[in-house]
């Protein structure tokens, strides 16, 4: 196995070709290729968050090669260097945060207003995270829809202003280089 270097640029780059790659917001996504299998695992860690109209709507796109993340899979996927069925090689347990082990990480990190203009920060908000790509931008996956911030049943990876949402801190992601 080849050695992998998470680095910022790398991580603007990844979220940058996902954002325009088919896609769906999957609750504990991390990148995996929607199948019914993948899907019918999702369900069955988290019965709450997939509804009926949730789960009809990605059963309906099951096997046709789109991909599918949560905030923070969306990152860890590329910690792990482009995670998915084909590519487990590179997970690992001590990188695998949800967002409130990350936040509890002994991290560089700082108050949202004192942001440094530093790309491939992530960007925290208590059940949220993004990834700031430079000039007050933000590439999150999110199910909210980014005109009404109302809950939408697809969702996925799109591109927001910084001032868009209410994010609190921002850090250095544990393994990427910055």
């Amino acid at each position: 196995m080849k050695k992998f270097n998470p680095t910022a640029k790398g991580l603007v780059d990844y979220v940058k070709k996902c954002m325009h790659t088919p896609h769906i917001y999957l609750w504990d996504g991390n990148g995996e290729v929607l199948t019914d299998e993948v899907l019918d695992n999702l369900i069955s860690k988290h019965k709450d968050w997939y509804t009926e109209e949730r789960i009809a709507i990605r059963r309906s796109l099951c096997n046709r090669n789109i991909r599918g993340w949560d905030c923070i899979g969306l990152i860890k996927s590329y910690v792990w260097n482009d995670y998915c069925q084909k590519n487990t090689d590179y997970y690992t347990i001590e990188s695998d945060f949800c967002t409130r082990t990350l936040i509890e990480q002994n991290l560089e990190k700082g108050h949202i207003s004192t942001i440094p203009e530093i790309p491939g920060l992530v960007l925290w908000k208590k059940g949220h995270v993004g990834v700031y790509i430079g000039n007050n931008q933000v590439i999150e996956c999110t199910i909210r829809n980014p005109k009404t911030g109302e809950p939408e049943l697809v969702g996925g990876i799109i591109q927001t202003n910084i001032n868009d949402l209410d994010w609190e801190v921002w850090l250095k992601y544990p393994g990427i280089e910055y």
